[in-house]
């Protein structure tokens, strides 16, 4: 076991701890974040006996730890704006320390409550260009010994009367039976004493001073806070002893569920931030971008594993891949990672599919790879493929290739599986053939993978299933993508029906002598898997289906309303009236059939082949 509980300790015990940063806090953790009211319940509920979460520490003793990621003081003087970051705190030549990993909300506003102040902006004044006191004065934390807080007050949620108040209000405030205010930090003062007379002889001889030394309510108040600070034991902590940083984050995450929940990425991020200063402020800032211009829901996770995938590193989410040589690669080559980054995505874009239909984001990765590193040559001024994919006029037969790759991928959830498995093969897969002169090594691919957990074939089952993929599951554009690879991709597609959904509501059926004249015709004309799938559907442009709306078949393909060619996929001589609905979906699902089950060997031997296979 590499940790235990250890002996409950004092507020008081764990106060010396963070002024003699023995107690620090690591990278991982967020910035402070509770309100005034928040401190004032806390010390209300210690007061009040009630029970605290227990603290997780982590007991820092290897170097590489201490030398290879950052640490920082607690926050003891917090200002709304200005100062609500914690200070840097060098460990090297520091002596034994630990990393608070759980807690540190609760321990920083006991700082502060004891020793540090709280400043926000005072109502009805503008935010300043920098810090003003006069404008956000620092206020420390009083408590009223003089009496009870009145319940109706506050529904009853405090018995004891914190509150944060400047200097000048403590002082403006009477001194009579309804206001007594002592700076909490104060009791840190008072003497050490070992018996609890003692403790009564130092509060009445504080009170005395006061006048209020016949106040009850007072005496029993400061001998509380007294005992609540200094003499019980109320700070349950384990220690975690383990040098292992990836078990201590996993524990870490483990631990930290209230809130928003913290992802690996998150403390990940954060100790990149650690040799990258604005790490976080990039990556944010790209994955909103994405998500803005091209809809896709990106996260830190999947910037972070393909940044490490571009530079050649280990894309697992581990600790050790996000130490200070793999930052500054990344670092180095941000930019050109994230307008790698961003031309994947509108090149997906443009392929027609969006945030649901590309379902698994780990397929725009090796995208990324490919792009950064095709044709890069910074000595020659070449930044990489990237720059120029998406120029209409370059590389179409590399769009392609990458088009097929992609949406073959996704329709057999290549990456739903061992993903990072099946990331670092495609990577050294897609390195070994940068020189191809044919671009994306798509042939080299289905290759590879033939008779692996990432087979990019499509068996007579898989076939059978996706003539029947209908309109409203995610696979059904990826299906009609790869069955239409000339279609225009600088236009917004749709997916249409070849005989229109009006054809095949109940009311048109019922009205059909010639659906009902038996029960078997009338359920065929009725199953969404015939009229609503793939076998009745394809794509358009938002022109042509504009102009198709919901004509019959036969008559919108008529050349004399301007139709010259058929669907390629819809053999010649084929009838297309609405009676003949059965037979036109045997004949056109046995084209769709050949078609898919021809892409991989076109593809293997020549991937422009797949551009316009025959039928």
């Amino acid at each position: 076991m590499a940790g235990s509980y250890e002996k409950p300790i004092t507020i008081e015990a764990a106060i010396r701890e963070i002024v003699a940063r023995r107690y620090v806090l690591p990278s991982i953790q967020r910035n402070f974040t509770w309100r005034m009211d928040q401190i004032c319940r806390l010390f209300d509920s210690v007061m009040r006996h009630y029970p605290i979460n227990s603290l997780m520490l982590w007991q820092v003793q290897s170097e590489e730890v201490r030398e290879g990621f950052r640490f920082y003081s607690f926050l003891e003087k917090y200002v709304e704006r200005f100062a609500e970051n914690n200070p840097n705190f060098d460990t090297r030549g520091h002596g034994e320390f630990y990393a608070v990993m759980d807690g540190q909300q609760r321990l920083t506003s006991f700082y502060i409550g004891l020793k540090g102040t709280y400043a926000v902006k005072k109502p009805r004044l503008w935010w300043p260009k920098a810090y003003e006191p006069a404008v956000l004065p620092p206020r420390r934390l009083f408590l009223n010994l003089a009496k009870p807080l009145d319940p109706d007050l506050n529904d009853g949620q405090m018995l004891h009367d914190f509150r944060f108040l400047t200097v000048e209000e403590a002082g403006k405030k009477p001194s009579d039976e309804e206001n007594l205010w002592f700076e909490v930090g104060r009791i840190l003062g008072f003497p050490a004493v070992e018996t609890d007379d003692e403790i009564v002889d130092h509060v009445l001889d504080h009170l005395a001073g006061t006048g209020h030394a016949g106040n009850i309510h007072a005496r029993k108040t400061l001998q509380r806070l007294y005992f609540s600070i200094r003499r019980e034991t109320n700070l349950n902590y384990y220690v975690e002893t383990s040098q292992e940083i990836d078990r201590v984050l996993d524990i870490f995450i483990r631990t930290n569920q209230g809130g928003t929940p913290l992802s690996f990425s998150d403390l990940l991020m954060s100790i990149a931030s650690a040799n990258w200063e604005d790490a976080r402020e990039r990556v944010d800032e790209l994955v909103n971008l994405v998500r803005t211009e091209f809809q896709f829901s990106i996260d830190r996770n999947f910037v972070m594993k393909t940044a490490v995938m571009v530079t050649d590193g280990d894309v697992r989410f581990q600790v050790k891949n996000f130490g200070a040589d793999n930052v500054a690669k990344i670092r180095e080559s941000w930019d050109d990672i994230r307008d790698s980054i961003v031309e994947s995505f509108r090149m997906i874009a443009r392929f027609g599919l969006n945030d649901a239909s590309l379902r698994a984001k780990n397929a725009a990765i090796p995208i990324v790879y490919y792009l950064f590193h095709r044709d890069r040559d910074l000595a020659g001024g070449q930044r990489g493929r990237f720059t120029v994919i998406n120029r209409l006029n370059r590389y179409p037969e590399d769009r392609n290739r990458i088009r097929q790759w992609l949406l073959m991928s996704l329709l057999r959830g290549v990456f739903g599986r061992a993903a990072d498995s099946v990331l670092t093969n495609l990577r050294g897969l897609i390195h070994s053939n940068l020189d191809v002169a044919e671009g994306f090594p798509l042939a080299e691919i289905i290759s590879s993978s033939r008779g692996t957990a990432r087979d990019l074939t499509f068996d007579d089952e898989l076939i059978e299933r996706m003539l029947h993929t209908q309109t409203d599951n995610a696979e059904c554009f990826s299906i009609l993508a790869l069955l239409q690879p000339d279609v225009d991709i600088t236009q917004i597609l749709h997916i249409d029906h070849l005989h229109p959904a009006a054809a095949f509501s109940s009311s048109r059926l019922e009205a059909s002598p010639f659906v009902n004249q038996s029960p078997e015709i009338r359920a065929f004309y009725e199953a969404p898997e015939n009229w609503n799938a793939i076998v009745n559907l394809h794509l358009l442009t938002e022109a042509e289906n504009t102009s198709k709306q919901d004509k019959p078949l036969g008559e919108w393909l008529d050349p004399l309303n301007g139709r010259t060619t058929l669907d390629p996929m819809i053999p010649a001589g084929t009838d297309l009236s609405f009676e003949a609905f059965p037979a036109f979906v045997e004949a056109r699902g046995e084209v769709i059939k050949e078609r898919l089950r021809s892409l991989i060997s076109h593809s293997a031997t020549n991937p422009e082949a797949s551009a316009s296979p025959s039928v």
